[in-house]
């Protein structure tokens, strides 16, 4: 099943409800989000991508992939409307070949996400003793 939970991601002014996978296999230096171009359109930063955006190449389980990278982006975890946690500064990593947004390591552990158990979708925050649920994986 997953760990996924409910974000906003905001940039330059504009903001986008999600779905993302809490995936500590996407490792990092800094918080990242990897969205879909889709998900960039949305945002107002596709196909007219932010001045300082950087073309690199990742290496994902299913080989290498070009992405767009440029930083500022906000994001929020929400529980239902209330916002739980959030961070700032992150780094917005847009993918022309991924179909669900992804957080990455730094991202989850600024967030206070934890994951209880991973098979069957359940998490909490840190230094929370509630134990949530993953919320539906939506295809974007």
């Amino acid at each position: 099943m997953g760990v996924r939970v409910r974000l906003r991601i905001g940039f330059g002014g504009s903001s986008v409800l999600v779905v993302a996978l809490v995936n500590t296999g996407f490792e990092g230096d800094v918080p990242e989000v990897l969205i879909p171009v889709n998900v960039a359109e949305r945002l107002g930063v596709w196909p007219r991508l932010p001045d300082g955006t950087v073309v690199e190449t990742y290496r994902s389980a299913s080989g290498l992939m070009k992405v767009y990278r440029f930083s500022g982006g906000v994001v929020e975890l929400l529980d239902g409307e209330k916002v739980l946690s959030s961070c700032s500064g992150v780094y917005i990593v847009v993918s022309e070949v991924t179909d669900e947004v992804l957080m990455n390591d730094q991202l989850i552990s600024r967030l206070g996400i934890v994951i209880e158990d991973p098979a069957a979708g359940l998490w909490r925050i840190k230094g929370e003793d509630r134990v949530r649920s993953s919320v539906v994986r939506r295809f974007i």
